[in-house]
Formats: C-alpha cells, sequence, structure tokens
C-alpha cells in the first residue's frame, strides 16, 4: 500500500499549474523543515504528490468579468507572501497569543468581512440572500452550481481520475482541499459513494484516510443545500469513503466564516460514515497585495496546525 498525498486548489484567478504548484510544495517543505520533520522530508518527496489543478478551467470563466489580472503579477506576488511567511522562523510565531500578535500586525487586517458574513450567514437561507452574496464575492463558487454550464462538471474530472485510482488501488490517501476545492472534494467523494458507475471503487472497501480542508465554505447553509446528497435523507446525504476529516478556518478568512465543521456533519459520526471530524482554529499570516489574505491558500498550507496534521500521516 503507497502513501498518496493529492492536493486541490482553491477558486479564483491561478497562475500556471507548474507555478502554482511549486508555490505549495514549498510552502510545505519549509513547514516541515521548520517545525523539526527534517526526517519526513525524504518521505514527502518520494510519495510524488499529485496536484489537481483546473485554474484553466476558473480563469477562463472570471476573464468574463475582470479582464485586468496579470499573471506575473499574480506569481510574482505569491512569491512574495511565501517568502515573507518564512520569515517567521518558529512555529510558536503563528500560534497562541504571539500568533494573535503577528496576525495583528499585519497591514490591513479584513475582520469586516467575517463580520459581514456573521451578520447575514445565519439568516441567508430564510431571507435567501447568501446566494446573491455568494455571487458577488465568489462567482467562480456561484458558477460551480450552474447547472446550465459543464464547469462544475469539468473541474470535478480533474480530481476524480487521480483520486478514484488511488482509492482503487488502496493507497492510503490524504486529500487536502482548499476553498471551492472543498466544495470539489466533497462532491466527488459522494459521488464514489453511491453513483453506479463507482460500484467497482466500493467494492474494494478502501475509504480516503484523511480528508483536509482548508478555509472551506462547507459550513455555510447554501453552500450546504447545493452539495451533492443534500436533497437526500438520512446517511445518504453524506459520503461514506472519509475515515478522519480534519478542517482548519482562519481568524477572519470570510469564505470560511462558520469556522466549525463538526456541528454541521455531526450526522456522519451518528452514522459511523467517519470516525473523526475535528475543527483547528488559526491565524493565517499571509499578505498578498500588501494586505493581510486570511484566504490564502500558502498561508494555511506552512501553518503549523496543518504541517502537524500532515506530518502525523506521514509518519504512520
Amino acid at each position: 500500500m503507497a502513501k498518496r498525498l493529492i492536493l486541490i486548489h482553491g477558486r479564483h484567478f491561478k497562475p500556471a499549474k507548474d507555478t502554482l504548484k511549486a508555490n505549495w510544495f514549498a510552502a510545505i517543505m519549509h513547514g516541515l523543515n521548520r517545525d523539526g520533520h527534517k526526517s519526513l522530508l525524504s518521505t514527502y518527496d518520494n510519495i510524488e504528490p499529485i496536484f489537481v489543478y483546473y485554474g484553466d478551467l476558473s480563469n477562463a470563466f472570471l476573464r468574463k468579468y475582470d479582464s485586468t489580472y496579470d499573471e506575473n503579477k499574480d506569481s510574482n506576488d505569491r512569491q512574495e507572501c511565501l517568502e515573507r511567511l518564512k520569515e517567521y522562523k518558529t512555529r510558536e510565531a503563528f500560534l497562541g497569543e504571539q500568533g494573535k500578535t503577528n496576525y495583528e500586525a499585519l497591514p490591513s487586517a479584513s475582520a469586516w468581512k467575517e463580520r459581514l458574513a456573521d451578520m447575514f450567514g445565519e439568516v441567508a437561507g430564510t431571507l435567501r440572500v447568501a446566494a446573491p452574496l455568494i455571487s458577488m464575492v465568489a462567482k467562480d463558487i456561484d458558477h460551480y452550481w450552474n447547472p446550465d454550464t459543464a464547469f462544475g462538471s469539468d473541474v470535478r474530472w480533474e480530481l476524480t481520475e487521480p483520486l478514484n485510482k488511488a482509492l482503487y488501488d488502496g493507497d492510503d490517501v490524504m486529500l487536502v482541499s482548499h476553498s471551492l476545492g472543498t466544495m470539489i472534494s466533497y462532491d466527488v467523494l459522494w459521488k464514489f459513494s453511491y453513483y453506479g458507475e463507482y460500484k467497482a471503487l466500493r467494492m474494494r472497501g478502501n475509504k480516503l484516510n484523511t480528508l483536509v480542508t482548508l478555509g472551506s465554505p462547507l459550513g455555510d447553509k447554501t453552500v450546504i443545500k447545493n452539495l451533492k446528497g443534500s436533497r437526500a435523507s438520512g446517511s445518504r446525504r453524506y459520503p461514506t469513503l472519509i475515515r478522519a476529516w480534519e478542517n482548519f478556518a482562519a481568524e477572519d478568512d470570510y469564505i470560511s466564516y462558520d469556522e466549525t465543521l463538526t456541528d454541521d456533519y455531526e450526522n456522519m459520526k451518528h452514522y459511523g460514515m467517519v470516525d473523526s471530524v475535528s475543527d483547528h482554529r488559526l491565524y493565517n499570516l499571509a499578505v498578498r497585495d500588501g494586505k493581510s489574505n486570511p484566504h490564502h491558500g500558502v498561508g494555511y498550507l506552512i501553518h503549523p496546525k496543518f504541517i502537524n496534521v500532515l506530518a502525523r500521516w506521514l509518519a504512520t
């Protein structure tokens, strides 16, 4: 049984696959080295992580609304963000009061976005304002649900092939997903659990070792209503192929304003469909375009709380 790490990025414009992949992998390698896991670096290299990319698809859609995207500027800014994160030399710089102090010192902290989400989130389902708000701040998430386009199917397919093969082969799989990628991951796992074309996979009896969600909107009521299985009842509402679920939500990350998923998916434990669902709160110290960006993927990947979960999986 081989170990298999699969990563899928999130929403918004993305640079070329190789650029984004290198940025993500460098953050993980640095985090492992910083936190005293040098012995696991070779293990990480040997498993040849799979990076699932759909940025070409989301970029094509988003350019309809914003023609000013500059890929070179974006790539350079992502690298600058990573280098700035590397300047925090110890894991303690991200944690507890020290992490809070470092976060609050970042330029243009975006707490107002979380407060806005808090104001609307609880009443959104009743007042039917959540979908328009999501469409306004995250058009690609709204587009993912559009039944009149192939976007949802196309981005799910990018994950379907490698994840299906890894699970079918019985690999020890950790799936790391960010933002919109967490919705894609959930939907793909639900399809694997119930669609007839994946019966052969289910008969193998293999499960995903760990699902990691970073900056996930899966606690949002509108998102929940649009997930695969949302119209089913009982246990069929949820995917069956997850052993452990580790969710990470940063302070002021407005995409994951509902910071806990244990309450939203507690029935998965009730039905015996998952061994554990764990929530982790953190401070994301990423700075993009000169401003604090608590939703940024690399800020999550380099954080000691995520690195600890990854290292534990690598070591077993």
